[in-house]
């Protein structure tokens, strides 16, 4: 007989109901949930049977082997789940083809559905269902006929209950035992006696407990046995015969003797040089006041970590022989307001009494608090480093000697004297010293406090040296040569140089980044906010590709480039922009190799180099970063870009003084004369033909004998091709729309001087003395707003 069996006599006549009742709906079915793993169509008109030419069938059902009627049964459970095997049986010959089981819960709602099929007269199944403890359910049956359909109302229906054993939820070490065991830290030693309580159980009541040591997580050959006290958690015993890891088993066992699933829960055994002391079973410790000025003051109570996963007790915090506050812990740490006024200012001793549960001991643990305007003793500040700390810039304000232990810290960095940075706790005691430190003397300024406390201030200093400037890490491919795959492309030679000027062959991809010591640099320009890192300098790189146009950074396995691969394709312009902290200190300068000028002159911060609508390579690049405030000199003068679309809005034709002819014109950029020659330049025509804007130029010579003639405008001759005169100078100036959009610059090239630096839009060129022979000169467009074109070496550009 089942243990859970109902006293009672058990009636076996089941309700049977005629097909009128039915029809009627006298029995209500809720409706059947979706999650039923074993559901079946839930009947319809259309489906079930019309008529029922015969009485509805005796039958009658078991569960378990016990008869299910209209008075509940018990059974039993493993805590969690129950397993319900159930049989119906027909009495008389039946046409039904399947029933179908269906557990219906206290609530009304169904809760499983399971068809069985009709073999012989009985259909039987079986079900382990999650149950509730306690809880009595509904079992109603409904039939299958010949046909296929299901009777829409059950013909039958009887009760059961479920009954769970106790599971133990919760073991915890009792303090102030001998020794209180955890599985954290090796405690006590063998023979040592310590105990556990057990301090939650669901489902069943325990009326006993059985529990065993052992030395391994197997199943205890033997048990002990221990009442369960009424309004108290049940006492374990612990007394450990080895070192090491032990395991204590516990298990629950209820009044009909059913017992509950096993909690096993190990434990550390120390020895006489192991074995760690117990801590103090509550600590007290000053917290902020955030509330009003009420007259009280808040205290944290905690709990001992032995105690994180089942808080229990009560704590009883005294000044004196005065109770000052009290807390039931249902969290491991309790705040308790306690009243100002009796402890007065100044730092005082509490008492802290626990006690884990009524009828335990009590264990006290005393605490110093601040009780009104506390001073700190002590602390000190030091800046560190990995490094040395003068030129690292990874620097860390360590805090040490202040008693009591601050709560929080304030930091504040100054450069000479001005604060740069500043923060709470560990973001605040981290600092990036930038160049703008270096000379100069750098201090931290830490200010700890605590709750009641007065705060107090410390400082610390050191003199920041000179850092090295950072370094470039470039390289490159040229067209035809084959991918590395293993290759970085990244080869920090000092002057950034990338690829072969004069060797014919054309870049296809750049490859850059800055490198310096003690900062994070970026291949792949500035990090993305997702991706969880930062950098403290990048470069941000575009790069215009043969037949393609600007393109951006792109990768190819962990190299980051600007350009192509592979495709043939010649990269004819690029810019570099710097970013991060470290981009208001320096600016990145880079240049490139073009054959039909040589080296270009230098592009910096995002500005463009190359060429672009000339169709020409690039066969080497150059890339520096320097301080602010410091220049790269062109030796050649070129400009740093030339576009086509801009340049051949300019055509210049030149006529030379021996040769007597008009030459060919070039466009703006190029150079109209000869500089391998002494002929003179003696006129020019310029021709200014905007695409967009109207207007044009207008330019004048210095002849010898006249000095500075008048302008003269678009494609009209300045200077003389038909006199002996001599012409040593220009001017030139654009007018209406262009001059609105452009800047005109210009230059000339003086035999035995070399080409002499950019005049513009007006000013002179050339040379104050004729006998200094101008033999070409270069006129170029620049839009308002981009870089001027730099001037070779430095040099005027016009001679006195």
């Amino acid at each position: 007989m089942n243990p859970f069996r109902s006293a009672g006599a058990v009636s076996r006549a089941l309700t049977v109901l005629t097909s009128g009742a039915l029809v009627a709906g006298l029995i209500a079915v809720p409706a059947l949930p979706a999650s039923a793993v074993t559901a079946e169509p839930s009947p319809s008109p259309s489906v079930a049977s019309s008529a029922v030419a015969e009485p509805a069938p005796i039958l009658a059902t078991t569960i378990n082997g016990e008869v299910c009627a209209d008075e509940p049964v018990w059974h039993s459970g493993d805590g969690t789940y129950v397993v319900l095997r159930w049989t119906t049986t027909f009495e008389l010959p039946t046409t039904a083809t399947a029933v179908l089981h269906t557990v219906v819960g206290p609530d009304g709602a169904d809760i499983d559905r399971s068809p069985a099929p009709v073999e012989n007269g009985v259909a039987t199944g079986e079900r382990t269902l999650p149950l509730d403890h306690g809880q009595v359910y509904t079992l109603k049956m409904r039939l299958r006929g010949a046909d296929g359909a299901w009777s829409q109302e059950p013909v039958a229906s009887c009760v059961f209950g479920v009954q769970h054993p106790p599971v133990i939820s919760a073991v915890v070490p009792a303090l102030g035992a001998d020794a209180v065991y955890v599985s954290g830290e090796p405690r006590g030693g063998v023979g040592v006696a310590g105990k556990y309580l057990v301090a939650a159980t669901r489902q069943g009541e325990a009326v006993a407990y059985e529990y065993a040591v052992t030395g391994t997580s197997s199943r205890p050959a033997t048990w002990e046995t221990t009442p369960a006290p009424d309004g108290a958690p049940a006492v374990i015993p612990v007394v450990p015969a080895a070192s090491g890891t032990q395991y204590l088993h516990v298990r629950g066992i209820d009044r009909y003797g059913v017992r509950g699933p096993t909690l096993r829960k190990s434990f550390l055994v120390g020895t006489a040089t192991t074995s760690k002391p117990s801590p103090p079973p509550v600590t007290v410790a000053d917290v902020e006041d955030g509330g009003p000025d009420d007259g009280r003051i808040p205290l944290a109570v905690t709990l001992t970590n032995d105690l994180v996963t089942k808080p229990m007790g009560e704590v009883v915090l005294r000044y004196g022989t005065r109770e000052i506050g009290r807390a039931t812990f249902a969290a491991q740490s309790e705040t308790v307001l306690v009243e100002q006024a009796p402890l007065g200012s100044g730092f005082k001793q509490v008492t802290a009494e626990y006690r884990q549960f009524d009828g335990a001991p009590v264990l006290s643990t005393s605490a110093r608090i601040c009780a009104q305007d506390c001073a700190f003793t002590g602390g000190k500040v030091a800046i560190t480093a990995l490094g040395d700390v003068r030129l690292d810039p990874q620097l860390l304000a360590k805090v040490s000697g202040f008693s009591p232990k601050p709560t929080s810290y304030e930091y504040e960095w100054l450069s000479a004297g001005k604060v740069v940075a500043s923060g709470p706790d560990e973001v605040g005691a981290h600092y990036l010293s930038l160049p703008r430190d270096e000379r100069h003397t750098l201090s931290v300024r830490v200010t700890a406090r605590g709750p009641r406390m007065v705060p107090k201030t410390v400082t610390a200093s050191v003199k920041i040296g000179d850092r090295a400037d950072p370094d470039v890490c470039a390289g490159g491919k040229a067209i035809g040569s084959r991918w590395l795959s293993n290759y970085t492309y990244c080869s920090n030679r000092g002057d950034g140089l990338v690829g072969d000027p004069g060797s014919g062959r054309a870049l296809e991809m750049l490859v850059a980044e800055p490198w310096l010591d003690g900062y994070t640099s970026s291949r792949s320009g500035e990090p993305p906010a997702d991706q969880g890192y930062t950098a403290d300098y990048w470069f941000d790189m575009a790069g215009y590709v043969q037949g393609r146009g600007w393109e951006g950074l792109k990768r190819k396995g962990d190299v980051y480039y600007v350009g192509s691969v592979g495709e043939r394709r010649r990269l004819e312009a690029l810019r570099i922009d710097d970013g991060g902290v470290l981009a208001p200190y320096y600016d990145v300068w880079y240049r490139a190799y073009v054959p039909k000028h040589g080296w270009l002159g230098w592009a910096k911060n995002g500005g463009n180099a190359g060429t672009v609508g000339f169709g020409n390579r690039i066969e080497a690049i150059e890339v520096r970063v320097l301080p602010k405030g410091k220049r790269l000199v062109s030796g050649t003068g070129n400009a740093a870009y030339y576009s086509a679309a801009t340049q051949r809005q300019v055509h210049v034709r030149s006529y030379l003084k021996t040769s007597n002819v008009w030459r060919d014109a070039v466009v703006g950029g190029s150079t109209a004369g000869l500089t391998r020659t002494s002929q003179r330049l003696n006129a020019v025509r310029v021709d200014v033909d905007g695409t967009r804007y109207s207007g044009g130029i207008q330019v004048a010579a210095k002849v010898e004998g006249d000095g500075w003639r008048r302008y003269v405008g678009n494609d009209r001759v300045a200077g003389t091709y038909h006199r002996t005169d001599r012409v040593s100078g220009y001017r030139m100036r654009l007018t209406g729309q262009m001059a609105e959009r452009y800047h005109v610059y210009y230059r000339a090239h003086v035999a035995g001087t070399g080409w002499l630096g950019w005049a513009r839009n007006g000013s002179s060129a050339g040379s104050a003395s004729y006998a200094k022979r101008v033999t070409a000169v270069q006129v170029l467009l620049v839009p308002k707003g981009d870089p001027a074109p730099q001037s070779a070496n430095g040099r005027v550009a016009y001679l006195r």
